[in-house]
This record gives C-alpha cells, structure tokens and sequence, in this order.
C-alpha cells in the first residue's frame, strides 16, 4: 500500500511542477522580438522583447550607445498602443532580397517573422518600426541618463 501511495503523490506533484511551468512560459512568450543584425560597418546590433505584461528586455551588442541587458516596463497606456498596432496587422508578406552590407531588421509577432531593410515598402511595418524604435531609443537614452 506505501508504495502505491508514494507513487500517487509523486505523480501529483509531477503534474503541479509541469502546470506552473506551461504557466510561467506562456506569461513570459514574447509579443514581439525586434533584432538588428550586424553590416560591415558600424550598424547598430541589438535585441529587443516586448512581452505581453509591458516588460521589456533590450540587448545591447554592437554599435550602439548601451551595450548591455536592460529590463524595463511599457506603461499601461504605450503597452495597450502598442496591442493595438498588432491588431491592425494586415498579414501582407514582406519581400526580402539578401543585399550585401546592410543591416538587416528582423520583426516577431502574430506568429510571423518578416525580414527587412530600413527602408521597407510596407506601410504597416513602418508604423510598426518606428514605434519600436521610439522605445529603444527611449530605454538607452534613460540608461545614458541614469549613468
């Protein structure tokens, strides 16, 4: 009988360990990932997620002001802009051609990824990338504040 009843609590804690798990994962699954690659030259390379809560983690690489990990937090008010610029998404495809020696964007989200230079045709993404670009530039010139 002990090890009947061993075996029931194991397999109840086991259940419990793997819920809080999918719960935690799905709480922190990026809403956006906004990555600039690397040129010959001096492009700025970093990361970026926004996550559903308004928390933000920006990755410094390479030619940028602030090379390092940042966390921060969108206010409710730029979060829920920000929601609504994804909801417009017009599920156009973006057209990508590989050029040497340019930076290259790449933008996460509704479970698309699309690939682009600075200048895209896209109007949607444009909208998109400037508003994200707005919060990079907004993180790294508080971090220069700060020091």
């Amino acid at each position: 009988m002990k090890p009947f009843i061993i075996i029931l609590i194991c397999i109840n804690f086991s259940c419990n360990t793997v819920q809080k798990t999918l719960n935690t994962s799905s709480q922190k699954e990026a809403i956006i990932y906004y990555s600039k690659s690397p040129c010959h030259g001096k492009c700025p390379v970093y990361d970026l997620w926004i996550y559903n809560d308004g928390s933000i983690s920006y990755s410094g690489i390479s030619n940028v002001p602030v090379v390092k990990n940042i966390n921060r937090k969108l206010d409710n008010r730029e979060i829920k802009t920000l929601k609504n610029i994804l909801d417009e998404d017009p599920h156009q495809d973006v057209i990508f051609k590989k050029r040497l020696d340019r930076s290259i964007t790449t933008l996460r989200f509704n479970n698309k990824e699309y690939k682009y230079y600075n200048s895209s045709d896209n109007d949607y993404i444009k909208k998109l990338d400037k508003k994200i670009k707005s919060i990079v530039e907004r993180i790294i010139s508080n971090v220069e504040n700060d020091t």
